[in-house]
């Protein structure tokens, strides 16, 4: 009787969270929901931290603040899916083990925590900047060698397109050693770049809490789409 509220509960909060999606373009999300037979652990990277701020919006935005929000929604949409997921950081901080010495980057700890986790993926959350100002739009970078980072990136950048970023004509490339994370990972790997903060429309709409909702929520249809 429990487990038959749980279950009825959890699906309350996914069909509230499919009406409040600001877009409500795709029909084809809604078949999200129930969809719990994703074995994979989802790891959820949201770049930077603390310190390390990242690239800095147009009008003084940090990165490292959208990296987490949209991190948390996503978050929080794939457990509430039946999908296991971890945060790799859940604020503002970098990792760093209690007593460790600085001259181990925050950037090694995060690679052994996602390979000390078995059956997962990773999906690692950036935003872009450019030096001219037009250029816009999602783009992901998947890791080389492991075939179903870039069927993963694809099949999230395609629900993208369809719904937010329409006119968006970028398309998704393989990552080489310059992205250490995506280059060392033992899982299936992306890193969205989520998009430009040297943009000025779109830096806005990046720090817009119901498209920060709405990016995460694509992501969620990316990974259960032909589960």
């Amino acid at each position: 009787m429990k487990k038959a509220l749980m279950i009825l509960l959890s699906g309350i909060l996914i069909i509230t969270g499919c009406i409040e999606l600001s877009f409500k373009a795709d029909e084809k999300i809604a078949q999200v929901v129930y969809q719990s037979s994703y074995k994979k652990t989802v790891i959820i990277d949201a770049g930077h931290g603390g310190a390390d701020a990242g690239t800095i919006g147009i009008d003084g935005a940090l990165e490292k603040n959208i990296n987490l929000a949209i991190a948390l929604n996503l978050y929080d949409y794939l457990m509430v899916s039946g999908i296991n997921s971890v945060l790799i950081r859940s604020g503002d901080y970098e990792l760093y083990k209690p007593n460790e010495p600085r001259n181990r980057s925050d950037l090694y700890n995060r690679m052994d925590f996602i390979n000390s986790i078995p059956n997962a993926v990773l999906i690692s959350i950036h935003q872009n900047h450019f030096s001219d100002e037009k250029e816009w739009g999602t783009q992901i970078w998947y890791a080389t060698g492991i075939n179903e980072s870039k069927t993963l990136a694809d099949k999230i950048l395609k629900k993208i397109k369809s719904t937010i970023q329409q006119d968006n004509s970028r398309e998704n490339k393989e990552s080489g050693d310059e992205y250490y994370i995506l280059y060392n990972a033992t899982h299936p790997s992306i890193m969205i770049e989520c998009g430009f903060m040297s943009n000025n429309e779109e830096n806005k709409k990046l720090q817009d809490k119901e498209y920060q909702k709405d990016f995460a929520y694509l992501i969620l249809a990316g990974v259960c789409e032909d589960v």
